[in-house]
């Protein structure tokens, strides 16, 4: 018996969560999606972007 009463609590907490996430709103637009896939310009130029260092060989000291 507890065994199915675990199973089903879990199995209705994941449809729960699904049917959330599928009823927000967020999902319906693009444009947001658009912003944060955006890359900088920095690095279509083949640049690296500031701030980054690059990594030393083994043999470097």
């Amino acid at each position: 018996m507890i065994d199915y009463f675990a199973l089903a609590l879990a199995h209705a907490l994941l449809v729960i969560a699904l049917l959330r996430i599928l009823a927000r709103g967020e999902l319906d637009r693009e444009e947001a999606l658009g912003d944060v896939i955006a890359e900088p310009e920095e690095h279509s130029t083949g640049k690296r972007p500031a701030g980054t260092r690059q990594r030393k060989k083994r043999g470097d000291a």
